[in-house]
């Protein structure tokens, strides 16, 4: 009767040392994981629990050794009570005490593992800033009780660290800073065109030219070798104040011709070669990133760039206008066709052109179900469309993304030029 009530008294003291191993897995995993702002933001509006929370996340280093200690604790005490106990049976029933103690050891090591470690930090992660709100009284408690012990260890961790080079401390990351910008928006602190500026200034930095630019078989670009009335003719069409001008093919520009010059010209001289007009042509590749590029044409006063590939040809070109409209939305001239790029259906789906940056029709669309892939952010909607099929596709032709459906509405020569978009409920990757 002793051997069971010491059995019972022993099993229940190992499930309360693992639910402790657990309470301190998810207070460690919670804290590093939530959102700084996020948690500022609900002490701010008198949250008591976030407040505990700011405290600790303002002495982090003290919680990380607070939750270490009672970790470290919790794991030893029940290795040595699993120890004690399977040796005292064991001895009892006159076994082999080494194999025994050898297995009990290798199956609490597995159990700690998944149930009091794993397991519960899989879900902090998850959930960090439900939990971190949840542990906040219990663990500044615990904060409190053991500070002498943890500013001891502490200050043996900072000394040994100066002897170790360490990484620039980043304060606030970029997800907080859009975390702030989303609590700024709602609370009224900046309105909706302010909030999404910021965001914009904030993407801007990761924009390469190849998203922005206008594609060599929508570019308007002048033969050397024609006329000066075929010249004007076309540039009355164009409408634009400069135009590219290349020789043999658009692979090869040899400058840029500024329409004001060419008309002054002529006016003098009718028709007239025009190598003497051109301006220098700037040259960039697919890769430049746009806040790299716009200091650059500042300097050197361009208003526009020609956009190269690997191969060394024309993609097409980029202007200042096409830059800043990344940070200030479309810029439309008294010359532009007015048209929204994206339109609701009656049906519920969106047709857009296939030339709209992919983020900004997921934003439009509400989609956010997809892969964390950093190179979706450059890609247009028809390049990423052409990334799904196989072989070139036809109109009506559709793929399934992580439930989103998308079914080529018009092709022109090969091109994707418009895309219809909806939900699809039954998901999956399938394409026709």
């Amino acid at each position: 009767m002793d051997g069971d009530g010491s059995l019972s008294s022993t099993i229940i003291i190992l499930v309360v040392l693992l639910l402790l191993a657990a309470y301190f897995a998810v207070a460690e995993t919670s804290i590093a994981s939530v959102s700084k702002m996020r948690i500022k933001t609900k002490a701010d509006r008198g949250d008591t629990r976030a407040k505990k929370t700011m405290w600790i996340l303002d002495n982090f280093d003290r919680a990380i050794t607070t939750i270490l200690i009672g970790t470290n604790i919790v794991h030893i005490s029940a290795a040595t009570i699993v120890t004690v106990t399977v040796t005292r049976m064991v001895t009892a029933a006159h076994g082999d005490v080494g194999a025994a103690v050898t297995i009990s050891t290798f199956v609490t090591t597995l159990v700690v593992f998944f149930a009091g470690e794993m397991l519960p930090k899989s879900i902090a992660k998850k959930y960090s800033e439900t939990i971190s709100l949840a542990v906040a009284g219990s663990l500044s408690l615990l904060m409190k009780i053991l500070k002498p012990v943890s500013m001891l260890l502490t200050a043996i961790g900072n000394f040994a660290a100066r002897f170790v080079k360490s990484d620039p401390e980043i304060s606030v990351t970029e997800d907080e800073l859009y975390d702030i910008i989303e609590d700024m928006t709602e609370g009224g602190s900046l309105d909706s065109e302010q909030g999404e500026l910021i965001s914009s200034a904030l993407q801007f930095g990761g924009t390469t030219v190849e998203s922005i630019l206008t594609s060599r078989v929508d570019l308007a670009a002048i033969d050397v070798s024609m006329s000066g009335d075929a010249i004007l003719e076309y540039v009355r069409s164009a409408k634009h104040s400069r135009l590219p001008v290349y020789e043999g093919s658009i692979d090869n520009i040899v400058g840029i011709l500024q329409i004001r010059t060419f008309i002054k010209a002529y006016l003098k001289g009718g028709d007239t070669d025009i190598r003497s007009l051109l301006d220098e042509a700037y040259f960039v590749h697919e890769s430049m990133m746009i806040d790299d590029l716009l200091p650059v044409m500042s300097k050197r006063r361009l208003n526009m760039a020609v956009v190269t590939d690997s191969y060394g040809g024309t993609l097409g070109i980029v202007t200042v206008e096409d830059i800043l409209e990344e940070l200030v939305g479309e810029i439309w001239d008294e010359d532009d066709d007015v048209s929204e790029p994206c339109r609701k259906l009656p049906s519920g789906a969106w047709e857009c052109e296939a030339d709209v940056a992919l983020v900004d029709v997921f934003e439009l669309l509400d989609f956010d179900d997809y892969e964390e892939d950093e190179d979706i952010y450059n890609k247009l909607l028809g390049k990423w469309a052409y990334e799904q099929f196989a072989a070139i596709p036809s109109e009506g032709d559709s793929f399934t993304y992580h439930g989103l459906k998308a079914t080529v509405t018009e092709m022109v020569h090969n091109r994707i030029m418009h895309l219809t978009l909806t939900r699809d409920e039954q998901g999956g990757e399938d394409r026709s």
